[in-house]
C-alpha cells in the first residue's frame, strides 16, 4: 500500500513515558516533527485547537487509542507519528464534545492531500478492530516492533 511507504518513518515511533494530558503530549509531538521538517510552526496551536472541536478518542474492543489530525495547511511532509503511552492520556471521544476515554496509544496524522485520508482512516479502523493486532500492540516494549506491527497490517 503505497500509504505506508509515504506516511511510516522509524523515527516516528515512540513509547513516551513523560505526557500526562494532551496538551504535554501535543508539544512533545509537535518538538520531534518539528526538528524532523515534518509541520508547520502552526501545527500545535491548530492539533490542539481542532482537538476541542472534533475529539478524535477511539474506545476500541481492546483499548482505547486516539488519531489526532488536522489541517494540511500545518503538514509539510505527510506522516503517521505512532506513540505508545506508558500512562493513558485523556481524550475527547469522537463524536462527542462531553465524553472521555482514556487513550493508551496516539496516532498523529498528517495529510499533505486530503484523498489519502479516507483511506488512511478506514485502514486505521480495520487494524483497531482486528483482536489479534492490538493485543500485539499492547504488550510490546519496542518501538522497531510497534511499527512493524502496524506497517504489516498496513501491506
Amino acid at each position: 500500500m503505497i500509504i505506508t511507504k509515504k506516511m511510516f518513518h522509524p523515527e516516528l515511533v515512540a513509547i513516551h513515558e513523560k505526557a500526562t494530558d494532551f496538551s504535554g503530549l501535543v508539544d512533545f509531538v509537535s518538538q520531534k516533527l518539528s526538528q524532523l521538517n515534518f509541520i508547520q510552526d502552526s501545527y500545535p496551536k491548530a492539533i490542539k485547537e481542532r482537538e476541542k472541536e472534533y475529539p478524535t478518542g477511539l474506545e476500541t474492543p481492546t483499548f482505547a487509542v486516539a488519531i489526532p489530525h488536522t489541517d494540511p495547511t500545518h503538514i509539510k511532509e505527510p506522516f503517521i507519528y505512532i506513540v505508545k503511552l506508558k500512562q493513558a492520556v485523556s481524550f475527547g471521544q469522537m463524536g462527542t464534545t462531553e465524553e472521555f476515554i482514556q487513550a493508551k496509544y496516539a496516532f498523529f496524522l498528517g495529510f499533505d492531500k486530503g484523498e489519502d485520508q479516507l483511506q488512511l482512516l478506514q485502514t486505521l479502523m480495520a487494524m483497531f478492530t482486528n483482536s489479534e493486532v492490538m493485543s500485539a500492540l499492547e504488550s510490546e516494549t519496542n518501538e522497531a516492533k510497534i511499527l512493524e506491527i502496524v506497517t504489516n497490517f498496513f501491506e
